[in-house]
């Protein structure tokens, strides 16, 4: 996401130490439940699908990503009360009122807050988010290696039709 970035703007990051710190702040609140639904936009949406695929193969969770705009039309069908629906994007109207209406559905509704409005800033601050999430509720679950090392049988399956 950020080569992306760069070829369209000039990259200067600074203040990446604070980023890290709001990310590793607000994610170490976040209880994960039942299937996870990553929600994102624009630049945010393939963070959501890097969110996944960390939250599947480091801990072994049933995570999905869509465009925010999708899910109402697809995802949102399949989710169960109790499950978590992550939404990577900045706080906007749209988001407060879909956050509300699946609150009120019985779903769990996770939206961070990078405190800034600086795109480069809020990409790196959902990409630690990403990886914060996959890795503190490894710990949680107390595992010693991540899922697919463990899964030798799925992980074999996977090799052998990518590589």
């Amino acid at each position: 996401m950020m080569t992306c970035l760069s070829l369209v703007s000039k990259i200067a990051m600074c203040d990446v130490l604070s980023i890290y710190k709001n990310a590793e702040a607000q994610t170490k609140k976040v209880a994960l439940k039942a299937r996870i639904f990553l929600l994102g936009n624009l630049n945010t949406f393939p963070i959501a699908m890097f969110g996944a695929a960390k939250l599947c193969e480091v801990a072994g969770f049933d995570a999905h990503y869509e465009r925010i705009e999708q899910f109402s039309h697809m995802g949102l069908f399949s989710a169960k009360k109790g499950d978590t629906v992550i939404i990577f994007e900045s706080k906007n109207k749209h988001n407060l009122m879909l956050s509300n209406i699946l609150k009120r559905c019985g779903l769990n509704v996770i939206r961070f807050d990078p405190k800034t409005k600086n795109i480069q800033k809020v990409v790196l601050f959902f990409i630690f988010v990403s990886e914060f999430l996959a890795l503190y509720h490894a710990k949680k679950k107390n595992q010693k290696d991540v899922y697919f090392v463990k899964a030798k049988k799925i992980r074999h399956a996977s090799s052998s039709m990518i590589y």
